[in-house]
């Protein structure tokens, strides 16, 4: 068995492969703790993945972390000092959390598990995202490119795979340039949280215009093969507190927007902070061009395998699908922080199997919701105190199409939860994406989105040419919601179509929940389902079948599918 293991930036999880190279397990530590985001040793993850697999030092072959904590902790900490100063706040916060960063992860991981030292390895962090992204790849070469905050000493780097055991690192760009701290940076000034409100950017991006392109693009590009950031625009290099300067402030005609306060359609200067992020969007978009475009030219490699955080921006996917010299791009369904602990367990298993040359043949759409059954065994009866099961095993798909042809509202807690980001079934609430009442009633008065963030559509794989401009450059994606596509008939689904034409699709097989209540939807005439994550505002995905009664009853909704059965609230 091989574990890898992230944490102490964001997103701590633990991954498990298995003596075949079959990823078995993938937990975050917030499914467990609900703390969005959680950063700390995943204990509660990794306790969990101990106990249902009876792991111990005699069948652990490797454990893997995904960073070299001293290389990490050392490279900002010499920046701060060389350019900042001693007294510097950055500085001082090095100096003084250091027993709370990954240089203690050795410490924290004997809290948990005894296991032999030699047992222990650590990879360097872009090469887990590389990894985690080779894992899902099914033929070399390829080249990998990693864009994301900041990783040990790199912001981005590119590594040409001939085969697995031959990974060449060549290119990096060090802190402070970095293409995901510049986007960070917008993030904060629109008033989104850092390394959560990034996709709220990309999304608003596309009701506005790039009319500060051209002062923005002055502050960070690509030029001869290097990635320059102005840091006198910026502030994460030197402040705890803020990512910005007052120089980047007067790049723009109005003021940074309050934290964390609503933002929609009818908000007060709407409009100006759409203008930021379509400027801001377009720079990474031109970025990211470039960058593909060098790593082509010294590799010469036209398959492409793209993580790290920027990876996320499912817009810019779609746009570099469209670059004639890429053949095929690669995105892993977890292809941040989080994901990288599966590149750090792949990374164990190589390093222990020398002689493994040849990629997995991955079969992505099977490998989504990897796990224990555990949960799957779970009591369910105390959902009879408020709730009565109106539909038993043999009769959810029956029961669910009917429901949602009547344009109820359905959320799932079904077997286990995904690996990725994105909801695909397991842990959705779902309706009928022709029903423009239904899909309103979901995203602005259960979940509380802005209008500016539509839902996402679910269709069968066999549909989906109907409604939607599919790549085969990069379709493997569109299973785990990797990438928008152009919409070509939005005549029924308006609800699920963004202002820019484009949806952020998900295909679906028969042989999963959504796809085998939309084969049933089809003698109703309903090819579309409306999807989002079934979570209550700022909370993790529902993990627990309790956490999943929490939520229908803080959310009010009436029919929750689970792998047992259908339940819908009494009505008192």
């Amino acid at each position: 068995m091989f574990l890898g293991i992230s944490a102490y930036f964001h997103d701590s999880s633990v991954a498990l492969i298995d003596s075949n190279g079959d990823l078995i397990d993938f937990k975050k530590e917030e499914y467990l703790s609900r703390v969005k985001g959680d950063k700390s040793f995943p204990r509660l993850a990794l306790t969990e993945i101990i106990k249902n697999h009876n792991l111990s030092d005699k069948n652990i072959n490797k454990i893997c972390f995904y960073e070299k904590p001293l290389k990490a902790w050392l490279t900002i900490l010499k920046y701060s000092i060389k350019n900042n100063s001693l007294s510097n706040e950055l500085t001082r916060n090095y100096f003084k959390n250091i027993w709370k960063s990954s240089i203690i992860f050795s410490y924290d991981l004997s809290k948990h598990l005894k296991i032999s030292n030699d047992k222990i390895l650590y990879c360097d962090h872009h090469l887990s995202h590389t990894l985690s992204g080779a894992y899902y790849n099914s033929k070399l070469p390829a080249v990998s490119i990693v864009i994301d905050g900041f990783g040990d000493e790199s912001t981005s780097s590119i590594h040409h795979l001939t085969s697995l055991q031959e990974i060449k690192h060549e290119w990096s760009s060090p802190f402070p340039n970095s293409v995901g701290l510049f986007y960070s940076a917008i993030t904060d000034f629109l008033g989104f949280s850092v390394n959560e409100g990034e996709y709220k950017v990309m999304g608003l991006a596309a009701y506005g215009d790039p009319i500060f392109y051209e002062s923005l693009s002055k502050t960070i590009f690509f030029k001869d093969g290097k990635l320059f950031l102005d840091d006198t625009y910026y502030d994460f290099m030197r402040s705890i507190t803020r990512s910005y300067s007052s120089k980047f402030n007067s790049i723009f005609n109005i003021d940074e927007r309050e934290s964390n306060t609503p933002l929609d359609l009818d908000s007060p200067n709407f409009k100006s902070y759409a203008d930021i992020a379509a400027s801001a969007q377009k720079i990474v978009e031109e970025i990211l061009k470039e960058i593909f475009l060098f790593a082509n030219k010294i590799t010469g490699e036209n398959r492409f395998i793209f993580s790290g955080g920027v990876a996320m921006n499912s817009v810019a996917i779609n746009k570099l699908s469209k670059l004639d010299f890429i053949s095929e791009l690669i995105i892993p369904p977890s292809p941040g922080d989080s994901g990288a602990a599966i590149g750090a367990a792949y990374y164990g298993f190589l390093q222990f199997n020398k002689n493994y040359f040849e990629p997995l043949k991955a079969d992505i759409p099977s490998m989504l919701t990897p796990g224990h059954t555990s949960l799957t065994d779970h009591n369910e009866d105390f959902f009879l105190i408020n709730y009565e099961r109106i539909a038993e095993k043999d009769e959810i798909i029956d029961v669910a199409s009917e429901l949602i042809s009547q344009n109820e509202i359905i959320a799932t807690c079904y077997k286990n939860i995904e690996t990725g980001p994105r909801a695909l079934g397991h842990r959705s609430m779902i309706c009928n994406a022709h029903s423009v009442i239904a899909v309103k009633q979901l995203n602005e008065q259960i979940k509380k989105r802005s209008k500016f963030r539509p839902v996402a559509p679910a269709i069968l794989e066999r549909n989906a040419k109907k409604y939607f401009l599919l790549s085969d450059k990069i379709y493997d994606s569109y299973f785990y919601m990797g990438a928008v596509v152009e919409v070509v008939n939005s005549k029924s689904i308006e609800a699920v179509v963004h202002n820019d034409n484009t949806s952020r699709i998900q295909l679906c097989r028969e042989d999963n929940i959504l796809g085998m209540i939309l084969k049933k939807l089809e003698l109703s005439n309903i090819f579309v389902l409306a999807n989002t994550s079934f979570n209550i505002s700022s909370d993790p995905m529902v993990y627990s079948k309790e956490d999943a009664y929490l939520g229908i009853e803080r959310m009010n909704i009436k029919y929750l599918l689970t792998e047992k059965g259908i339940y819908k609230k009494k009505i008192n």
